[in-house]
This record gives C-alpha cells, structure tokens and sequence, in this order.
C-alpha cells in the first residue's frame, strides 16, 4: 500500500508527463506559425490578382450590403 508521500509522487509524475516539453511547443509553435505564413502568402496572391476583393471585404465587413 502506498503512503500519501509515495501516492503524491506518483500524481505530480502523472501530471508532469501530460506537459509538452519545450522541444515539443517550439515544435508545434514552428508549424502553426509556418501555415500561418503559407496562408497570408496564398492570401497575398489572390489580393495581388483580384486587387477589388479588399474593397468586397471592407464593404462585407461592415454588413452593408
């Protein structure tokens, strides 16, 4: 049977192996701000060839239409 000093371990072990490491957030940090940037890239090109949808958007924006 485990006292409560050895079952207390065990809890603050179980907790701290649900915590990324920071290997793993800097990992994850990297992905998300590199599809980040492949959607303003892609947005970026479809503004460049359709220069009148920032106008759309504006006016969509402020619900008056």
């Amino acid at each position: 049977m485990y006292s409560d000093i050895e079952s207390g371990g065990n809890a603050l072990q179980a907790k701290q192996a649900n915590i990324p490491t920071l290997k793993t957030r800097l990992d994850g940090a990297v992905r998300d701000a590199e599809a980040r940037l492949a959607e303003a890239k892609r947005a970026r090109e479809i503004l460049d060839a359709h220069p009148d949808l920032e106008e759309l958007l504006n006016i969509m924006q402020r619900g008056r239409f």
